[in-house]
């Protein structure tokens, strides 16, 4: 999707998704305003890239007072991190959050799209699981990304804002690196390098979707641009790529060429049998389905990990 040229705030911009969103929002010509705390301070290639905290109250306001669209895409912890340690979602995900909602009012009739989840929100009742499911979130990860929405559904009712909440499944894709125990498919392929077991928690049959990142890059574009139809909108985003453990490592074998090891754990009471959110309403309402099947994506995948390895 194609749209007028705009100004874009993407919070979170030195992430896996938010860089890959500024370089496919600046091929587009829109004017990116990129804010992270790894961020190195210029701009490069239409993008103005500013280094600093969303807790930063004066650098928030002179970002938004140039960008009516704002992408957040922002996240301190994964499931893991969390869950060893409850606070982090509050002070690393909502504190930040709250901040910026704190600016809305200053701000009138900025459309905001929040990268939420849909494989942490939906807890057991995950399968083929629509928007307007009841949120049952397992993980204090989950539970974080269920009260981020609240409050964003909150700040849409009392100011004018606008706000997509977009609940993508398992992403993966090139520049995707293993943070702290999390992705799984970069893992899969740094086994497939090193030789060492790939662990499996329980006997490989939890299934999952699978996303590629320029998918879901087109899904945000779609949530940024088209016309929306209330004031707050919800959507997954699911490419209908589901796999087990043990056919996802098939795939990334065959992927790869290279042979994984695997060595089989006690199984978690955290993971869910099976989580694949239902993608008909993002298709019916913003037009967007997904085009990269996983064979595709996986071989992408591999290129780029092995390009990066030697680099």
């Amino acid at each position: 999707m194609h749209a007028a040229a705009e100004s874009i705030l993407v919070l979170g911009s030195a992430g896996f998704i938010g860089s890959a969103l500024c370089t496919h929002l600046a091929r587009q010509s829109h004017k990116v305003h990129a804010l992270g705390r790894s961020q190195a301070d210029g701009t490069q290639a239409g993008i103005v890239h500013m280094r600093g905290s969303i807790e930063d109250r004066h650098l928030l306001r002179e970002a938004l007072g140039r960008c009516n669209r704002v992408v957040y895409a922002a996240s301190m912890t994964t499931p893991g991190v969390s869950a060893r340690d409850p606070s982090l979602e509050v002070l690393g995900n909502l504190l930040p959050l709250t901040r910026l909602l704190e600016c809305a009012a200053e701000f009138p009739g900025r459309r905001i799209v929040y990268l939420s989840s849909g494989g942490a929100i939906y807890g057991d009742d995950a399968a083929n699981a629509a928007e307007s499911r009841p949120l049952r979130p397992r993980s204090y990860y989950g539970a974080g990304k269920a009260a981020a929405e609240a409050f964003l559904h909150a700040a849409v009712a009392t100011t004018d804002w606008s706000a997509v909440m977009l609940r993508p499944s398992n992403l993966y894709g090139p520049g995707q690196r293993v943070t702290k125990g999390f992705a799984i498919v970069p893992t899969m392929f740094d086994r497939a390098s090193d030789g060492k077991a790939f662990q499996i928690w329980g006997d490989g049959s939890t299934v999952r979707d699978y996303c590629y990142i320029d998918d879901l890059l087109e899904a945000v574009t779609a949530a940024l641009f088209s016309p929306l139809q209330r004031p707050v909108n919800v959507y997954n985003v699911s490419s209908g790529q589901t796999a087990s453990i043990l056919e996802l490592i098939e795939a990334c074998q065959v992927a790869s060429g290279r042979s994984i090891n695997v060595e089989f754990q006690p199984a978690r009471g955290v993971d869910v049998a099976c989580v694949s959110p239902s993608h008909q309403l993002i298709a019916d309402e913003l037009g967007w389905q997904a085009r990269v099947d996983l064979a595709s994506g996986l071989r992408r995948t591999w290129a780029w990990h092995q390009s990066s390895t030697l680099a």
